[in-house]
């Protein structure tokens, strides 16, 4: 199996794009207030290399899901943003108060609506008393990504993945436990979007590239001594029927 295609950013630019491009792929920008302004982001799009991939944040006015009725005018902004980025993802994060219940099924399914085709994917990143089964439902029947933190959950099926390495209390430094754990679960996937929280980000992402790259090199090497003992096999079989043949002949 290939191995996954990795992009690796922080939630915040941290000093000038031009030295951000040098160890991240992937940066998360934020829509509160308001959305980043179109120069500002055709801007960022122009400097950065082509294969670059922006997140853009769903401000809380949409993400909260708190308003009865979807704002228009605050998604379309949103739209023209993300359009103007050519955003890679779009990312709505709705809050504690956005409970399991049919009302917020509704509301994130309008927004999902209202966004969709603005970015390449859309991504949901739940909080709150929702179960494990709920969420996976959900961002199923909605065809979104499930954000999820591999460092602690298990990645939701499908080959593309969010995942936001939440750098906090025991994993201030993401330690070789968790980075095995990432390492583990991006089995099977083929490519991972992973923003890092916290710092020392760049160290983070050359750690899980060098342990991804471990296991592919143990999965090569050990695909290439399979295949040498089923060569082992075959001359083995082979050599039998010769052997045969001239028992045979000698008869």
């Amino acid at each position: 199996m290939p191995a996954p295609r990795l992009h690796f950013g922080l939630p915040t630019l941290q000093g000038a794009l031009a030295g951000y491009v040098k160890s991240f792929d992937l940066l998360e920008l934020r829509c509160d207030p308001a959305p980043p302004t179109g120069k500002y982001l055709g801007r960022l799009r122009r400097e950065a290399p082509a294969d670059f991939n922006f997140a853009l944040v769903v401000g809380r006015a949409l993400g909260d899901l708190a308003s009865s009725a979807l704002d228009a005018a605050v998604a379309d902004a949103t739209r023209r943003a993300a359009e103007t980025l050519s955003a890679r993802w779009l990312v709505v994060r709705t809050p504690a108060s956005a409970a399991p219940s049919s009302r917020t099924r509704k509301r994130l399914a309008e927004l999902v609506t209202a966004l969709r085709g603005a970015a390449l994917g859309i991504a949901w990143e739940p909080r709150g008393p929702w179960t494990d089964e709920e969420v996976v439902a959900l961002a199923a029947e909605l065809d979104i990504a499930l954000v999820r933190d591999l460092a602690e959950q298990d990645p939701p099926p499908g080959p593309v993945l969010y995942t936001r390495l939440l750098a906090l209390g025991r994993n201030s430094r993401l330690g070789s436990g968790a980075i095995e754990r990432v390492t583990e679960r991006l089995d099977g996937v083929e490519e991972a979007f992973i923003m890092i929280e916290g710092e020392g980000g760049a160290g983070v992402a050359k750690r899980i590239r060098a342990s991804v790259g471990e296991v592919m090199a143990e999965a090569d090497a050990a695909a290439l001594e399979e295949d040498d003992e089923e060569l082992d096999e075959d001359d083995d079989g082979l050599d039998a029927d010769l052997d045969a043949d001239d028992e045979s002949e000698d008869e």
